[in-house]
C-alpha cells in the first residue's frame, strides 16, 4: 500500500470515527428524551413493550457504536486485508450500530405516535 493509499485510509478511519460519535450523541440523547417524556407527556403510556424495545435498541447502539469506534481507532499498516484487521470488526459493528438506531427511531415515533394521538 502506498502512503498515499495509507492516508486516504486513515482519514476515512477518523471520519467513521467521528460519525460513530454523533450516532452515540444522537443515542444518547434519544434516550433522554424518552425519559423526559415518560414523566411528562405519557401519563398513562399504551404500548408498554414499543418503549421498552426503543431504550434496548438505543443502548445497543451506543454499545456497538462503541465497538465500532474502537475497532477503527486500531487500524495500522501492518494489518490492512487481513483475517484480524480490526477495521472489518468496527465496520461490523458500525453497520449494527445503524440499524438499531434506525428502529429505535422507528420503534419509538410508533409508540410517541400511539400515545400522542
Amino acid at each position: 500500500m502506498s502512503d498515499e493509499e495509507h492516508k486516504d485510509r486513515l482519514d476515512r478511519m477518523k471520519i467513521l470515527y467521528d460519525l460513530n460519535k454523533h450516532i452515540t450523541t444522537l443515542s444518547t440523547g434519544s434516550l433522554l428524551l424518552m425519559t423526559g417524556w415518560f414523566d411528562k407527556v405519557f401519563k398513562i403510556p399504551v404500548w408498554k413493550p414499543l418503549a421498552g424495545g426503543a431504550f434496548l435498541l438505543f443502548a445497543a447502539c451506543i454499545i456497538l457504536s462503541v465497538f465500532a469506534m474502537f475497532g477503527f481507532s486500531m487500524y495500522s499498516r501492518s494489518t490492512f486485508n487481513t483475517e484480524s484487521d480490526p477495521v472489518n470488526f468496527g465496520r461490523d459493528a458500525f453497520a449494527l450500530a445503524l440499524v438499531c438506531f434506525g428502529f429505535g427511531i422507528a420503534t419509538f415515533t410508533a409508540f410517541a405516535l400511539r400515545n400522542l394521538l
